[in-house]
């Protein structure tokens, strides 16, 4: 078995270019999926989850995997893949992520909804967007109908969408360890289930 979905459905997540087997000028930025747990689990929707100045560091793998476990397919692209992936402590964080081209993160959004749709199917009505920091923003950019900011900070980047807190299809989260499950909860109200259920 070879390619992101195959080893996804093997281990629950998996590392690769959204725009695998398609030539490109500039590629996008390599995703960490996540599905829920077992085959022919039920999918509720997806969430594309983006890390924030620190990178893809454990608060964020968490909150993929929360989400997974209670049905959504997380999609999390790795910024800093120029970089070699790296998170970065909080004296350099910051200039790490001001240092990426708003440009080349647009292509990056672009690249994983693309995966989402194209490659599995999902329906953008059902696709959620969740920021870590100043990825808040970010995930206004995705334009995705629902969005949530976990522990929101300043963009670096000119020109910015401006997270809007008192959206009723927005969130806003104190970053922490309870934030996922609030964003589930979230979730839940706002992508009511469309699958029928069990007898």
């Amino acid at each position: 078995m070879g390619g992101t979905i195959e080893a996804a459905e093997v281990h629950h997540h998996g590392h690769g270019p959204a725009n695998r087997r398609r030539r490109v000028v500039r590629t996008s930025a390599p995703l960490l999926v996540r599905h829920p747990p077992g085959r022919g689990s039920r999918v509720r929707g997806a969430v594309l989850v983006l890390h924030g100045a620190a990178g893809l560091d454990e608060p964020v793998e968490n909150c993929c995997r929360t989400l997974a476990s209670c049905g959504y397919v997380t999609v999390a692209p790795l910024f800093y893949y120029e970089t070699g992936g790296h998170t970065f402590g909080p004296d350099k964080a910051d200039a790490a992520f001001a240092a990426l081209a708003l440009p080349d993160l647009e292509a990056d959004l672009a690249g994983a909804l693309d995966y989402l749709g194209a490659r599995l199917g999902m329906p953008r009505h059902r696709v959620a967007a969740a920021g870590f920091g100043s990825a808040a923003h970010l995930a206004e950019l995705s334009g995705a109908d629902l969005a949530a900011a976990l522990g929101p900070a300043p963009p670096p980047w000119p020109g910015t969408p401006e997270f809007d807190p008192h959206a009723p299809d927005r969130l806003v989260l104190p970053a922490g360890p309870s934030a996922a499950d609030d964003l589930v909860r979230f979730l839940d109200a706002e992508l009511p289930d469309s699958t029928p259920s069990g007898p």
